[in-house]
């Protein structure tokens, strides 16, 4: 067998065909795969043109099938699911820019996925095994039933979401930048068999190895073959006592921490142990050797009160790490672990150090409910230390270097709108949302606490997500011009003046207002008290609450600098964006669903399909699977009906012209769809 690192670009270009064999399984990868390989990807385009990312083995054989005047064709022994799903991705590109970039779209065709000149099967660069074939050929030639529910169609979407999300309209050549990253700096190792091997057999092997070394293991090994006289004192005064105070995997995050402490912010955990040991190599003598693990084991010490709040022994600091071990994001680990070490030094003392951290927990808070993405925030959090550089990281200069331009960094009037307009319950995930109430009661400063450590609290709709009709007739009452009960519900259900904690989710169910206000004035909850003082709980009451909770939120976690005058684009047009990308050929979703994911009145939904070019815009219907006699293309050029469209794609209509109600997805499946971490009722 003969290996050689090569690159995307040098894999697929030229006439060749890639097949995937019949015993290999189906395309498999879920979203978590494919999550940690777009990350991983933002990763090298950020860190510039010379960055590369190992992506792994694929192994080849000749084709049985070769002939000397036809595309040479290659079995795909291992390495399919990589390869299929940078196919995909690529294919969701071309598709992203086919209106605006023809000919970025028309290279990516030509290169990379399909044999131009060939014809049949031979037209496809790559060829998955039999059962995924339908849906990658739908994908390749753009076909109605293209992105459906099978893996390949999720990947797909996934992708196509992921696109639009990370496209910046000020950066035109966003997508070929993202293209050429894939086509150059992802490196795969090509290891090509000889005619005549057995291909099957070679399959079994790979698919039966030990456990891997991990790049802790790589990098004790490399230390302590660098300390041939010192090396067993280090190992059993320092590294012995470092590998019992953390897990393995702790001690690899470690390992890449102390790359990002030290100004690497593009660092990654696959690859900590070579980028270690780079900076390890100019360090000659024994003894520098020696003095790198004991600094190592000092960071440890810290590193173990970020993931054991416990440890720490000052109580302020100790109850700021509690917060943000409760929050539930490592991407802080790196200014935490930065502050900690300040404090170890000297620089800050405990008080110090625990308002530096209330202001990292205060820009994830502010912008879970503002509803802004995490991805900028995770990149933002991430070159934080390396833009503190030499200064102290106090929190008077954490809010200066979070304050400055496109930080996002919420101000208080953007907190004031959002917690009223925002659809708070379906923002950031289950404990960030529970965490945020918890605070917001732990802040009325109650005489008799509720032990929040026993108490088994959920979050609790005051207006039902399933309102009675006694609510239906309140609702009534407050609605606007031209506006429906179930519009005005879905404005105010899911925001944060509508939300409380309560052990006794179940039994207040989908009550009346007054009966709730018997469980909830008896409640050991400070706010549950104050929503029972109300006579009524409308839309009005809701707001007014909200617009009280917004005040307390700005009063707990501090925003940015007065000097910052814009407030972040509002964010909820986006995730539309990438809610209707998700949406599977043959099903439909109507501007009800679309408005209760993002938060606002199916009124302003439709008007703003008929005015932007967004994807999948014709498969939104009215609630009653009718096509709006309001729909309008984007392109004022475009006059076809969108219905033959849809039928291609699958969807069956009814003799009344209305769309086959089992092929509608909800504003639940929505959610799920694009990974919305939210409880529903009636959905597992």
């Amino acid at each position: 067998m003969k290996a050689n690192e090569t690159t995307l670009r040098s894999l697929l270009q030229g006439e060749r065909q890639y097949v995937v064999p019949l015993y290999q399984r189906r395309y498999s990868w879920e979203r978590r795969h494919l999550k940690k390989l777009w990350d991983d990807l933002l990763t090298v385009i950020e860190t510039g043109d010379d960055a590369s990312h190992f992506l792994g083995s694929v192994v080849l054989a000749p084709s049985p099938a070769n002939t000397p005047a036809g595309v040479q064709g290659w079995l795909v022994v291992d390495g399919q699911q990589r390869l299929t799903t940078l196919s995909i991705l690529l294919c969701a590109i071309r598709d992203h820019v086919h209106a605006a970039d023809t000919r970025l779209a028309a290279k990516i065709d030509d290169l990379y996925l399909m044999n131009k000149y060939a014809s049949g099967a031979e037209r496809y660069t790559l060829l998955p095994t039999q059962a995924d074939r339908a849906s990658w050929v739908a994908l390749l030639e753009r076909a109605p039933g293209a992105g459906g529910e099978d893996r390949i169609g999720f990947a797909y979407r996934y992708f196509r979401s992921e696109l639009i999300a990370a496209d910046d309209p000020d950066d035109p050549s966003n997508p070929a930048r993202i293209e050429q990253a894939i086509a150059a700096q992802l490196s795969i190792v090509e290891i090509a068999a000889h005619q005549g091997d057995n291909v099957h057999r070679i399959f079994e092997c790979l698919n039966h190895t030990g456990q891997p070394l991990t790049q802790a293991d790589l990098l004790r090994n490399y230390l302590f073959m660098r300390m041939p006289v010192r090396g067993e004192r280090v190992y059993e005064q320092q590294w012995l006592p470092l590998q019992e105070l953390l897990t393995n995997e702790q001690l690899e995050t470690l390992i890449w921490l102390d790359l990002v402490i030290h100004g690497d912010d593009r660092a990654t955990q696959t690859a900590a142990y070579h980028a270690q040991q780079q900076r390890l190599e100019v360090l000659r003598e024994e003894s520098l050797v020696e003095q790198w693990i004991i600094e190592l084991h000092r960071k440890a010490r810290s590193f173990k009160k970020i993931i054991s709040p416990d440890v720490e022994q000052a109580p302020e600091l100790r109850r700021a790490l509690e917060r943000l071990d409760r929050w539930g994001a490592q991407v802080v680990h790196p200014v935490v672990l930065r502050i900690l070490l300040a404090h170890d030094e000297g620089q800050l003392d405990a008080d110090e150090a625990a308002l530096s951290l209330r202001v990292v927990e205060s820009y994830l808070v502010r912008r879970m409910i503002a509803g802004i993405a995490s991805a900028n925030s995770n990149r933002v959090l991430m070159s934080l230390v390396k833009e503190l550089a030499d200064a102290v990281p106090t929190a008077e200069e954490i809010i200066k270097i979070l304050s400055g331009n496109r930080k996002r960094f919420p101000t208080d009037q953007h907190i004031r709108e959002a917690v009223i307009a925002n659809n708070f319950y379906w923002s950031g995930r289950g404990p960030q949302r529970t965490y945020v109430l918890r605070c917001l009661e732990e802040d009325l400063s109650h005489k008799e606490p509720v032990d929040f450590s026993k108490a088994k609290l959920t979050i609790e709709h005051v207006l039902p997500q399933s309102p009675t009709e006694e609510w239906w007739d309140m609702l009534r009452t407050e609605t606007a011009d031209g506006e429906s009960p179930e519009d005005l519900h879905r404005t105010v259900v899911h925001t944060l003046g509508n939300l409380t904690l309560t052990a006794f989710n179940s039994k207040l169910a989908n009550d009346g207002f007054e009966a709730k206000k018997k469980i909830l004035e008896d409640s050991g909850l400070a706010m549950n008290r104050e929503i029972a003082d109300a006579t009524r709980w409308g839309s009005a009451e809701i707001r007014a609450r909200g617009a009280a909770l917004a005040q307390r939120v700005i009063k707990i976690w501090p925003g940015p600098e007065d000097s910052v005058e814009s407030l972040p684009p509002e964010p909820r047009w986006r995730l539309m964006v990438e809610v209707l990308a998700s949406i599977p050929s043959g099903r439909w979703t109507s501007y009800g669903d679309i408005a209760e994911v993002i938060g606002t009145h199916p009124v302003a939904v439709g008007q703003r399909l008929a005015t932007l070019p967004v994807p999948n815009a014709h498969r939104v219907l009215k609630s009653t699977g009718e096509i709006s006699a309001d729909f309008r293309w984007p392109d004022p050029a475009r006059t076809d009906a969108p219905r033959p469209i849809l039928e291609t794609e699958g969807i069956v209509f009814d003799s009344s012209d209305r769309a086959a109600a089992s092929q509608r997805i909800t504003a639940a499946e929505l959610a799920r769809l694009i990974d919305l971490d939210a409880d529903f009722p009636g959905i597992d």
